[in-house]
This record gives structure tokens, C-alpha cells and sequence, in this order.
């Protein structure tokens, strides 16, 4: 229980259930964990987390705003003196939000803006700011939540693929510009990972999310737990040589060619 040990953290987006989720498993590995969430609910979940012993503290901002942004890098400075592992993962995936996201002819400028502001220009300004924080102590570990929806073209979300696309690059750019400093870069991109609340029967009433769990090579759905576990290997030093990289955890779901999954599934039934 001790594989982040002595490690500081920052994750965005902690209060939402994957961001939650991965704090807790960090935390729970010992590392001392700042997180910021634009909800003031991030103040709950902290104290949540507090009263089973670990070590968080919690703080409010925009991840899109730079003084916001240079604020949580300061604030992870002042309480524990260093900085070692950035997580970001904040991003707009609210249904009312997803929904408005359609195609290039759907979907209005500003729309493309914001969402690229929250998902891709938050990963700027984390990089940014953390990179000098963690080269101070000799390195650190960025991770930044990408998705599946990255991988290939779609009928909608081109707005939120975008700025996916995006993160990718920018994944690859810091890791590239700052390797040298002992700074690793790396994203995980999910695929279909639902709240617990929402069981398997649930996810065969929905066409599209049946569809997809038909296309992953594991016959099984992704939780949130699968996710925070990925990030806690990218944090650890267990992952020391791994920087640059898209890791996909996603079921297998992009590491195929269109497959007739039914006849697959039967041939070895």
C-alpha cells in the first residue's frame, strides 16, 4: 500500500467519479493528493476522504483559466513542497453538454472553443505550470485522460474527439520537450467505462453502448476502478521507462478491424 509513497499530487476534475476514484486508489497508495474541481463539491469529497486518513487537500478553479491553474501548482508547492505526479483530467462530459455535440455543421464555434478550452487548453496550463515545480525535485509523472473517441472519425462528438486528439499531441509534445528533465508524459484513453450505478442490463437498453461492448475484444464492462489503476501505475516509479505513450483502456475496442463479433464469440463458444 505504499507505491506512491512521499509522492504529491494534483488531480483536476476529482470531484466527478472517475477523478474521485482515482484520488482514492492514489491516496490509498500513500500519495498526498491536491484536487481541484471547478464544483465546490471537491470540499466534500476531501473531507470524505480525510476522514478515512488520508492526506488531501482540496481547492475550487477553472482548469481553463491560467491564474486558476498556476494557483493549484502554487497551492501543491505550499503544503507539501514539491510537485510529482499531475493528473489531468478534467473535462466536459456532462450528458446536457454531450448531447449538444454533433458534427462540424451541428455544432456552433463557440461550442468548439469551450470544449477545447476545458479538455485540451486545461492540459496546456497543467503542463505548463507543473513542469518547472516537478523539474525542481528532479522529475515527475504527467498523466492526461484522453479517450477512444480520439482513436477515428465518428458520426458525432467531433468537438469533444477533437480536443481528445489534441490532448494526445500535446501528451507527446511535453514528453518530448521534457524528457530530459526526468518528466514523463503519458495518456490514458478509456473506453466505455459507466458509473457503478448503471448495471449491465441497463447498458443492453442503450443500442449505441450495447454496440460498443459488442466491439471490445473482452467480453466484459470497463469500471471506474480499471481506470484509477491505470493511473496509479503511471504515477509510481513502477512505469519510470513508459513516457509519450496513449494507453488505451478500453476493452480492446480500437485494437481491431471491423469484426463480426457474434460469429467470433460462437466459433469458441
Amino acid at each position: 500500500m505504499d507505491r506512491l509513497a512521499g509522492k504529491v499530487v494534483i488531480t483536476t476534475g476529482a470531484a466527478g467519479g472517475l477523478g474521485f476514484a482515482g484520488v482514492r486508489a492514489m491516496a490509498a497508495e500513500g500519495a498526498r493528493v491536491v484536487m481541484m474541481d471547478l464544483s465546490p463539491t471537491v470540499h466534500d469529497r476531501a473531507e470524505e476522504l480525510a476522514g478515512s486518513g488520508f492526506d488531501v487537500t482540496s481547492h475550487v478553479g477553472d482548469v481553463s483559466v491560467e491564474s486558476d491553474v498556476a494557483g493549484v501548482v502554487a497551492l501543491a508547492k505550499e503544503t507539501y513542497g514539491r510537485l510529482d505526479v499531475l493528473w489531468n483530467n478534467a473535462g466536459l462530459v456532462s450528458g446536457g453538454w454531450i448531447d449538444q455535440d454533433t458534427d462540424v455543421v451541428g455544432v456552433s464555434r463557440d461550442f468548439l472553443v469551450r470544449t477545447l478550452e476545458v479538455n485540451a487548453v486545461s492540459v496546456f496550463l497543467g503542463s505548463k505550470h507543473a513542469v518547472p515545480v516537478m523539474a525542481e525535485s528532479g522529475g515527475g509523472s504527467i498523466i492526461n485522460t484522453s479517450s477512444v473517441q480520439a482513436a477515428g472519425g465518428d458520426l458525432a462528438l467531433v468537438a469533444y474527439g477533437t480536443s481528445k486528439a489534441a490532448v494526445n499531441y500535446l501528451t507527446k509534445s511535453v514528453a518530448t520537450s521534457f524528457g530530459h528533465l526526468g518528466i514523463r508524459s503519458n495518456a490514458l484513453a478509456p473506453g466505455l467505462i459507466p458509473p457503478p450505478a448503471a448495471g449491465a442490463h441497463q447498458l443492453e437498453a442503450v443500442a449505441p453502448l450495447r454496440m460498443m461492448v459488442d466491439s471490445q475484444m473482452l467480453d466484459a464492462v470497463g469500471e471506474q476502478a480499471d481506470v484509477a489503476n491505470a493511473v496509479v501505475f503511471l504515477a509510481s516509479d513502477e512505469s519510470k521507462f513508459i513516457t509519450g505513450q496513449v494507453i488505451y483502456v478500453d476493452g480492446g475496442v480500437t485494437g481491431h478491424l471491423p469484426t463480426l463479433s457474434d460469429r467470433r464469440k460462437r466459433a469458441v463458444a
